[in-house]
């Protein structure tokens, strides 16, 4: 069975005192990790922080932009995050949005071989033992993996791919891929774990839950990896629609079917949740990353129901 996991973002309603009783219940609860996502907000020194608040627990960032940071002072924060909190990092690695980029002036050039170029900058000072500190474990590198190519190159260089929006279809198609890539590196597949960032809206009103949930798609759906990803997943005509639709955003949740919603998403009960959650990770998904975003309740009562749900899945 898969090893549950909890990600939490820097919001408004998520000041650092509550992550870090949120990661402390996570922990107390028995879950394998906590993650931290990157919108406005440094990860990597969220995670470390967290991390001198815990004692067991793994903490991974999922994701952490390559583009934000010098390779050079990434191996060195990651070295940080790994040696103060005694080997508990996972450092998962990916490019961003392509249109938050552009907002930030950002030339992405070839995000392939930017991937490419960052994981070995990284990896030199780390397996050389060059990083202040200096590792003293094993410091696994995921990455982010939405388009085809860039989850083979998870399975050439990775040590973990983390996976997001992806029914169960494409779930199945990507652990194929995933295969193909560390094959192709003469590397072994088992090695490389496959892990699933799954957003979750908990409610007993579906519909409710759906609402949400519509919106949220709406706007990935409008995004270039995303949508690409989601349509060839199946949804064609509800990304044409979405992306047919522009700035209106009530047209682009329109354009949102709730088969999309039910196929990416957790949403629904908490019993329904555990059910679609079991079905994307028995593919083979070694770990599941949930996070919550509530309905008609404050995130804190939604991550605490999530830790009640999940707590013995």
């Amino acid at each position: 069975m898969a090893k549950i996991a909890l990600a939490f973002s820097t919001l408004p309603d998520s000041p650092p005192a509550t992550l870090i009783e949120w990661s402390k219940a996570a922990e107390d609860a028995g879950f394998a990790g906590v993650f931290m996502t990157e919108a406005g907000n440094d990860s990597l020194a969220c995670s470390l922080a967290l991390g001198l608040n815990t004692r067991r627990i793994m903490l991974g960032t999922a994701i952490t932009n390559i583009y934000f940071r010098h390779p050079a002072l990434l191996a060195n924060e990651a070295a940080a995050v790994q040696e103060f909190t005694g080997g508990r990092f996972i450092l998962g690695l990916g490019t961003g949005h392509r249109e938050m980029n552009t907002i930030l002036k950002i030339d992405m050039g070839d995000p392939m071989a930017k991937t490419r170029e960052t994981v070995a900058a990284i990896r030199k000072p780390l397996e050389g033992g060059t990083t202040g500190p200096r590792v003293t474990k094993k410091l696994p590198i995921y990455l982010a993996g939405v388009s085809k190519p860039m989850v083979k190159l998870a399975g050439e260089i990775g040590d973990g791919v983390i996976f997001n929006f992806f029914p169960p279809r494409r779930v199945k198609e990507a652990l194929g891929e995933l295969q193909e890539g560390a094959r192709a590196a003469g590397r072994d597949p088992k090695q490389i774990e496959p892990t699933l960032f799954a957003t979750a809206f908990i409610s007993d009103d579906l519909e409710a839950a759906r609402r949400p949930a519509r919106k949220l798609l709406s706007r990935y759906g409008a995004l270039r990896f995303y949508g690409n990803m989601i349509a060839r997943a199946g949804f064609e005509a509800e990304i044409a629609a979405i992306r047919a639709a522009g700035r209106d955003g009530d047209a682009a949740m329109k354009a949102v079917s709730d088969a999309m919603i039910d196929s990416t998403l957790l949403v629904g009960p908490e019993s329904r949740i555990r059910e679609r959650l079991k079905e994307l990770v028995a593919p083979g998904i070694g770990t599941a990353i949930v996070f919550t975003n509530p309905v008609n309740e404050d995130r804190n009562s939604a991550v605490r129901r999530t830790i009640r749900a999940l707590k013995d899945f």
